[in-house]
């Protein structure tokens, strides 16, 4: 390689000192001016203070002006110009590199005519320092400390690069030497980047530690080939006879640095030799620091980072919130069911967290439906990942085991106002732990349940709901969870038949779901028995309500006097799958006589026809922002030509004034049959006779004045009528309960208890959300069982803010893991033992089944108290667990199996347990048939529940109405046996078809299912071992220890609303009474409501009252 130039020796000395003399000797002259600067000030100040301080004013103002003007202007990174200097600095030295790299194979020093060559290369040399020399310029003014900028890197880079180039057209040289350094100003890629805001991701922090590798690597490789091809300054002739490349370098320097070191390259110069010492070391410690962050970065690389393509039209939903293999599990069931069809939609998952391995495999189960994604709702970012904005819905998800409930539902909050934030008009579906929570969904922005048809799930309401039914009627929870529930059945199943028979019967009925569809036109003029008894016999259908388009509301089970079904009537139908209750929609009565099978298409005479109606339910359909059944005094008679008229509350502006004309005067003609004496009105009493029940502002529930906790406590008895010996306490405790249970209205007999496990602070959000449906409106103040809480007495002095104002509710303090205090509440006597799970600690544990430990040993605890003879009566109870596989510890003679799913369990199909896992399918229910919520949480919570249920206290005044005014428009769900003296005729021994039809005719009693026992088949049948069985086949035969499960309206009378009766007030406050040509057309209204229920009563046998109090 030639190292002259027209045969002179090489001057590369020449550029090297250049460089040398330039960093040195500038760094000395600033150093030195620097201090005479100094020097000079400290004279100028002592020799002319005043002139020295009116001169160095416009000095440093000029100075800081300038400086001022290039440090945020001019290459400050926060400016666009700035911005752009940066880029082109950085863009200008991977030029100026790879121009290097480009003459690397050419001799390292070279005559030119630098004026008169066409080497374009050296023109581009030439031009990039021009501009590093501009750059570097305003670097050094814009220092604060000159002198240490002097000797910074990036000056050093300059300093060997820019007066090379200067020098070579000075010496008509061009030496290649030094430009290699300009790989070092890769490093600036870092500072280029934060004027993006990105330095926080993974990848571009990747990409600054590859650009700091990089430079370090080609620094190296460029000095190894300046030196091996330069030689020893001190020998001559040294240098490398061969052709060492400049990529030979680079090989070298690479196998070194990875502590490989091949041997086929290596230096042979002394400065080689000696730099490649050195940069063994540096490049080692460097690999080594460097590999662990690769590896970080690799294993912290998500394969769920990614973006969801819609590579379809198919709708698809986002699931967000606490995303676990539990909490999820269920849901997927449900959501993914085969029989949801061609309705399911994708599930795509979005979690800030990766997910476990349970879940993994999951995932892998349904990968054709279910994708997850890293990432969190409150990131704008990672929502446009799953492009939120074109999904159907969004499922927000919460922890059901958190120990602090209203900090759980504060982060689903959250995640919906960043959701609604992000999309307003999204979806939302999600799940609340703390009743009290609903409160703040008028916060979240663009909630509208209306338009957006946004739901909210509180678990507590649902779950203690269920628990509450079930102590009226045993079994409703299993009952409703299973109708709410997708399944299927597989009559050829081995693990369900294996063993019971009984398990083939209860998977018939969990097969059954609840279903939507608009009904045929044929069934338009008849009333709900006809229709539902035509669905029964000839559609296989069961109906269960209806709702008219025309504003009147949902009407569940209504008595035949009082509903029509007209044009467009959306029906409630239990089915086992979609496609059969299509059917109803298809009914033709023609083609029906005619001998056809009703199918699911049109049928021909339909088709010719063309009828309108058949058209399905609407896409979006405008759903009620809270339940408000239809009253049933608003239903008019079938023999009525009017259209009918529309609920409290209608939008409907044509009607709207005659239905609050005529339900005014209903109610006042109620008032006026108990309260003619008497006309001053207020809030908490109406003067006059029968004014015996007492409700909350709502009128929902019974409201009792203000007691004490030790008015209510058992405990307070003791001490203030007796006193007795530690050794005599037995006897003593006799002489308490008799004392207690003759007392009158305090009869612990019948009643209900209710354990539960903590301290004062444990959250007791669930314990009132118990109490409502047992308090509930449409059950008579007289027949209201006691209800006893058993817990600790730091517990019940927290819980007892909240249910001071319920009636008939006492207080012991204890636990239920302790006998003496089970047989102080008398299990043996009550109706229904509630076992509620420990709140507490949660988290604490980190073993899932000592989670429900409490619950049951305090179950174990119930048969051993109330005693194991002949006479004696196996106690009923519900407990409440978290871990689903803990229900085979509820019953030590069990024969489940070990892996058996819980809806197939024993306790779970009798009805005496209940878990949150078990609602998450309401999720599901919730999106694709948002009506079916609106029944779940009419049969559930026994009253009106408001969207936003904001109690305070401020809302515990009484609103006392007439005690015949009460239980109005709700029905119930009763459990009748089947040896009833009063309904033995129509119902033992016969087929349940006949039942069915039977009951629906003669009592209005709409049949659900039974509850049977498990070896019903025997002669002696053990009692307490039952079954949920929904809607058996119509060949079953009834025997004697059935339980049939019904709906049965509570009244004919609607409880009338608080406006209502502020407009009865103010108008009997105003004019004194009521006036005669009210009191005329009250008094007809009077006689017709008698000339109707005279003729209701020829039609259908007058038992509501007397079937309502077999519930009770």
């Amino acid at each position: 390689m030639q190292r002259g130039c027209g045969g002179e020796n090489g001057r590369w000395y020449y550029f090297v000192a250049t460089s040398l003399v330039i960093l040195f000797g500038g760094g000395f002259l600033i150093f030195c001016l620097q201090i005479i600067y100094d020097k000079w000030n400290q004279i100028s100040r002592r020799m002319f203070p005043n002139h020295y301080d009116r001169d160095k004013l416009d000095e440093v103002e000029l100075h800081n002006k300038l400086r001022h003007y290039i440090v945020n202007e001019v290459i400050s990174l926060q400016t666009n110009k700035g911005m752009v200097l940066a880029i082109l600095y950085f863009l200008f030295n991977v030029i100026s590199v790879t121009l290097y790299i480009n003459q690397s194979d050419q001799p390292l020093e070279q005559c030119e005519d630098v004026l008169n060559t066409c080497n374009w290369t050296l023109y581009a040399d030439i031009g990039l320092n021009v501009f590093f020399l501009f750059h570097f310029l305003l670097r050094l003014i814009a220092a604060p400390n000159r002198l240490k900028f002097w000797f910074q890197m990036g000056s050093i880079v300059d300093f060997c690069t820019i007066p090379p180039c200067a020098l070579a057209l000075i010496l008509e040289r061009n030496w290649l030497g030094m430009r290699f350094m300009r790989a070092l100003r890769f490093m600036q890629m870092g500072e280029i980047l934060m004027t993006f805001n990105s330095t926080g991701t993974s990848i571009v922090q990747l990409l600054v530690l590859m650009l700091d590798f990089v430079s370090v690597w080609l620094f190296a490789a460029g000095f190894v080939h300046l030196v091996e091809n330069s030689g020893d300054p001190w020998k001559a002739d040294s240098a490398r006879k061969d052709n060492f490349t400049y990529f030979d370098s680079v090989w070298l320097t690479m196998v070194t640095m990875s502590t490989v070191g091949y041997g086929d390259v290596y230096p042979t110069t002394g400065i080689g030799r000696s730099f490649m010492m050195v940069f063994i070391v540096c490049g080692l410690a460097m690999f080594a620091t460097y590999t662990p962050y690769l590896y970080e970065f690799y294993r912290s690389r998500s394969p769920y980072a990614g973006r969801y393509e819609r590579a379809d039209s198919k709708k698809y939903v986002v699931v967000c919130g606490h995303i676990t293999y539990n909490n999820v599990k269920s849901f997927l069931a449900d959501f993914l069911h085969p029989d949801r069809g061609d309705r399911t939609s994708r599930v795509l998952f979005l979690d800030n967290k990766r997910p476990e391995p349970e879940l993994t495999g999951l995932i892998k189960r349904y990968f054709l439906s279910v994708q997850y994604f890293e990432g969190s709702a409150l990131n704008h970012n990672d929502l446009r990942r799953v492009q939120l904005e074109f999904s159907d819905a969004v499922i927000l998800l919460c922890n059901k085991d958190s120990d602090d409930t209203k900090s759980e539902d504060a982060a689903t909050i959250l995640r919906a106002i960043s959701v609604k934030n992000y999309c307003s008009k999204a979806r939302l579906i999600m799940q609340l732990l703390n009743y009290k929570s609903k409160s703040f969904l008028q916060t979240i922005p663009n909630w509208d349940p209306i338009n957006y048809r946004d739901e909210n799930i509180c678990i507590s309401e649902f779950m203690y709901g269920l628990v509450a039914q079930s102590c009226l009627c045993p079994g409703f929870s299993t009952l409703m969870i299973n109708l709410i529930s997708t399944r299927s059945y597989i009559p050829g199943n081995e693990k369900i038949n294996e063993n019971f028979d009984w398990k083939s019967d209860y998977a018939y009925g969990c097969d059954h779901e609840i279903y939507t569809v608009m009904i045929s036109s044929d069934f338009n003029g008849m009333t709900f028995p006809e229709a539902a008894e035509i669905c029964y016999k000839q559609l296989n259908l069961l109906m269960i309500a209806v709702e008219n388009f025309d504003n009147s509301g949902l009407a569940i089970n209504p008595l035949p006097d009082q509903f029509t079904i007209r044009k467009e009537c959306l029906g409630y139908f239990i089915a086992s799958s979609y496609k059969d209750v299509c059917r109803a929609r298809f009914y033709c009565a023609l083609c029906l006589n005619e001998g056809i099978e009703i199918g699911f298409k049109p049928c021909k005479c339909r088709l010719e026809a063309a009828v309108p109606q058949l058209s399905t339910v609407p896409a979006v359909k405008k759903k009620r922002s809270n339940v408000q059944l239809i009253p049933l005094s608003e239903h008019k008679s079938p023999n009525n030509n009017e259209s009918g008229l529309t609920r409290v509350g209608s939008i409907d502006s044509k009607s709207s004034t005659a239905t609050d004309v005529n339900q005014l005067r209903t109610v006042r003609h109620l008032f006026s049959q108990h309260s003619t004496k008497s006309t001053s009105v207020d809030r908490g009493t109406l003067a006059g006779a029968g004014m015996s029940s007492t409700f909350d502002p709502t009128g929902n529930y019974h409201w009792a004045p203000e007691k004490k906790f030790e008015d209510v406590d058992l405990a307070g008895y003791i001490t203030k009528e007796y006193q007795y010996k530690p050794d005599d306490a037995e006897a003593i405790n006799q002489r308490v309960v008799i004392k207690y249970i003759n007392e009158k209205d305090h009869e612990l007999n019948n009643h209900i208890v209710i354990c539960a496990f903590g301290d004062d602070k444990t959250p007791i959000s669930g314990l009132s959300s118990l109490i409502k449906p047992l308090r509930a409106s449409n059950l008579p103040y007289k027949k209201l069982k006691v209800v006893l809480l058993l817990a600790e007495k730091d517990f019940l002095l927290k819980a007892w803010k909240e249910l001071r104002h319920f009636p008939k509710i006492r207080v012991l303090c204890g636990s239920a893991l302790d006998r003496s205090k089970l047989k102080r509440a008398f299990i043996n006597r009550a109706s229904m033992v509630v076992i509620l799970s420990n709140y507490g600690k949660r988290m604490a544990y980190k073993d899932p089944f000592l989670l429900d430990k409490e619950p049951i040993l305090a179950c174990l605890n119930l048969p051993q108290v109330a005693g194991k003879s002949e006479n004696s009566k196996p106690v009923e109870f519900i407990a409440e667990l978290v871990n689903d596989s803990n229900v085979h510890f509820l019953d030590q003679d069990n024969e489940d199996e070990p892996d058996i799913e819980l809806h197939l369990t024993m306790k779970f199909a009798q009805g005496s347990c209940i878990t949150a896992t078990a609602l998450d399918t309401l999720m599901s229910e919730a999106y694709y048939n948002d009506e079916v919520m609106t029944l779940v949480r009419a049969l559930i919570a026994g009253a009106n529940v408001p969207e936003y249920d904001a109690e305070d206290e401020e809302h515990s005044g009484p609103l006392q109405v007439p005690a015949n005014a009460l239980c109005g428009s709700q029905c119930r769900v009763i459990r009748i046996k089947a040896e009833e003296p009063s309904l033995s005729e129509h119902i033992k021994g016969k087929a349940y078809k006949d039942v069915f039809v039977e009951l629906l005719q003669k009592f209005n009693l709409l049949c659900l299912g039974l509850h049977r026992a498990i070896d019903w088949h025997l002669d002696v049948s053990v009692e307490h071992k039952r079954f949920v069985y929904i809607n058996p086949p119509g060949e079953t035969k009834i025997v004697a220890s059935d339980y049939l499960y019904v709906i049965v309206q509570t009244s004919k009378l609607q409880p009338p609303t608080e406006v209502m009766l502020n407009k009865i007030r103010d108008t009997m406050l105003r004019k004194g009474g009521t006036p005669e040509h009210e009191q005329s057309a009250d008094s007809k209204l009077t006689r017709q409501n008698k000339v109707d229920n005279e003729s209701g009563k020829q039609q259908m046998l007058p038992i509501d009252e007397s079937i309502a109090s077999l519930a009770v």
